[in-house]
């Protein structure tokens, strides 16, 4: 039985690659996200932190006033990072929606490589099934005229 050629292989093979091309930039920016997200995790431990050494530092001015300094400082940075997360998250949206195009158009095109491969599949059976008929048919006629003749 002859092999299944898919006539389209390499426009699905394009597919692939653009589809992962799309994955790849969608994990980058997931990555960066997740990465804003610990830094925003530490600034408020930091705040914290400060805000307890503030604390434990009873009446010392100077220590107090750092302490504050910091804490304003933290939370102007966890403030900053929060609207980069904001514009990876817009960032990403448009990435995945285009992540879902491209394995859309994939997706199309494997389904239609697995319809052609059934059919020829299919249509090869047929075919051998013919051959196979054609040959009973063909060594019972031999017999016939080889017992008829004797």
């Amino acid at each position: 039985m002859r092999r299944f050629h898919f006539k389209l292989q390499k426009l699905l093979e394009l597919k692939e690659y653009r589809e992962r091309e799309w994955e790849i930039k969608l994990g980058e920016v997931t990555g960066r996200m997740e990465s804003l997200r610990q830094k925003i995790d530490e600034c408020g431990q930091n705040r914290r932190r400060a805000f307890v050494s503030g604390a434990a530092a009873g009446n010392d001015i100077v220590t107090r006033m750092a302490a504050e300094n910091y804490i304003r400082r933290m939370e102007h940075r966890s403030s900053v990072l929060q609207q980069d997360l904001r514009h990876l998250a817009q960032e990403r949206a448009k990435l995945q929606s285009g992540y879902v195009e491209a394995s859309r158009e994939r997706k199309v095109f494997e389904k239609l490589k697995e319809k052609k491969a059934a059919e020829f599949y299919r249509e090869q059976r047929k075919n051998e099934f013919v051959k196979q008929d054609d040959l009973n048919s063909s060594a019972a006629a031999r017999r016939i005229e080889a017992g008829g003749k004797e």
